[in-house]
């Protein structure tokens, strides 16, 4: 059977860490994509601030759209990397592991 303690396992943090982050990430990008695509219709409904081409609102409004579409676009590459990286991560850790873990997210 060998030694218990060498058989005991606990969930690993750095893991639990990652997947917080993951959902961090989602929730503000779902929350920033609602609000700039809020302001995106407003602007392109030219229910705000307007001009005509060329102009000062035109150009903020240009600008909104492709930070809008910057937004999904970063978050389409950062999120399934951290996924990816917690694809990797043991679910369960030696308690020596998860110390080590827990020294190195506070910097030690």
């Amino acid at each position: 059977m060998g030694d218990p303690a060498a058989q005991q396992k606990v969930d690993n943090p750095w893991r639990a860490a990652l997947v917080t982050l993951r959902n961090d990430l989602r929730s503000e990008t779902e929350r920033l994509k609602a609000m700039l695509a809020k302001a995106d219709a407003d602007m392109q409904g030219k229910k705000v601030w307007t001009s005509e081409a060329g102009g000062v609102a035109a150009k903020f409004r240009d600008d909104l759209h492709g930070k809008k579409q910057r937004i999904g676009t970063l978050a389409g590459k950062l999120i399934p990397l951290v996924e990816a990286e917690i694809a990797k991560c043991p679910e369960k850790v030696s308690p020596g592991e998860a110390k080590m873990y827990h020294m190195e997210m506070q910097g030690y």
